[in-house]
């Protein structure tokens, strides 16, 4: 038996881009939980490593820490990260010592983020390099949020160029954005609000030249097998399997763990979210055959299940 759930919200357009000063405060602790930047200078920068803290954001399992490896080592480690080189910058004194470089390593191209996830992601095109700096413009996501930036950055050292909300068209706040190059990826770093931002959208990532890397750019293939997703597919049929469920699954956070129902039977259990975005879904694949799968989109919530004998429209309990 089908069970499916209608709306439980009001019809709403999808803004994808939210501007203004009123959404400073919380695209700044959004930032925070996705990016791991921090509005204190004074933390010590290894602890806002932005990829770092996504990535364990995303892995659902934490390797343990090698107790051999030596407090020189480490020390070594931090010292080399980029992302410390560019995080424990004073931006507003950065920004005074602006100066001609005449032997700058080439920024030009076209820069795709990578080894983000791909809700998070962007692109940068810089152009018009001279001694002095160069022209760049971006476009950047948070989910289905939008960003752009375009503005000029200039030099203040051969691999490493600033701007400040002056020198970008459109900046929705005031701040800095560091680009730092290191072995061919650019490493950018941004305050919050700089550019016309859409909610919690940043420029901030590492970008690469050649093809992106996305942290969760194999979720279909490594959660579900081909025959359950032919079985949710014939579920909750081709709409609500291209959106929300499959969009999600391929931009999205996806955690998967075996559990069990309250009878014993053995289940995979599945939560696909995002930080603050309103599409999610969670799903229960139960070794017997039977699928129980509760969606959200932006403005619909579903509940489907082939188990003739539930007779609710929630999700059964699991441990």
């Amino acid at each position: 038996m089908l069970i499916k759930g209608k709306s439980k919200r009001e019809e709403k357009e999808v803004k994808l881009k939210v501007l203004g000063a009123t959404a400073f405060s919380l695209m700044l602790s959004l930032f925070l939980i996705s990016c791991g930047a921090t509005e204190d200078d004074s933390i010590e920068p290894d602890t806002v490593n932005a990829q770092a803290l996504i990535s364990t954001e995303y892995v659902s399992e934490v390797s343990d820490v090698d107790s051999s490896v030596s407090n020189a080592s480490e020390a070594k480690s931090f010292e080399d990260d980029p992302w410390n080189k560019v995080y424990q910058l004073d931006m507003p004194s950065l920004y005074s010592q602006i100066t001609e470089v005449n032997d700058a390593e080439n920024f030009e191209g076209s820069w795709e983020a990578t080894n983000c996830l791909s809700a998070v992601s962007g692109s940068l095109n810089i152009t018009n390099q001279t001694s002095k700096g160069f022209h760049v413009e971006g476009d950047f996501l948070y989910g289905y949020r939008t960003g752009t930036l375009s503005g000029e950055a200039y030099f203040v050292s051969p691999n490493m160029a600033i701007c400040s909300q002056n020198d970008i068209e459109d900046s929705i706040s005031d701040g800095y954005m560091v680009l730092y190059l290191e072995n061919d990826s650019l490493y950018v770093n941004s305050d919050p609000g700089v550019g016309s931002m859409g909610m919690s959208v940043s420029p901030n990532n590492e970008y690469t030249k050649g093809e992106p890397v996305y942290k969760n750019g194999d979720n279909l293939n490594k959660t579900f097998t081909q025959e359950e997703l032919d079985n949710i597919l014939k579920l909750v049929g081709d709409e609500v399997y291209k959106y929300p469920f499959l969009e999600c699954t391929n931009n999205f956070i996806v955690d998967s763990s075996e559990k069990a129902l309250d009878s014993g039977v053995s289940c995979k259990y599945v939560q696909c979210y995002f930080s603050d975005m309103p599409e999610n879904y969670t799903a229960i694949l139960a070794s017997d055959g039977r699928i129980y799968i509760e969606l959200h989109s932006y403005s619909e919530d579903y509940f489907f299940t082939n188990d003739s004998d539930w007779t609710s429209n929630k999700m059964p309990e699991v441990k």
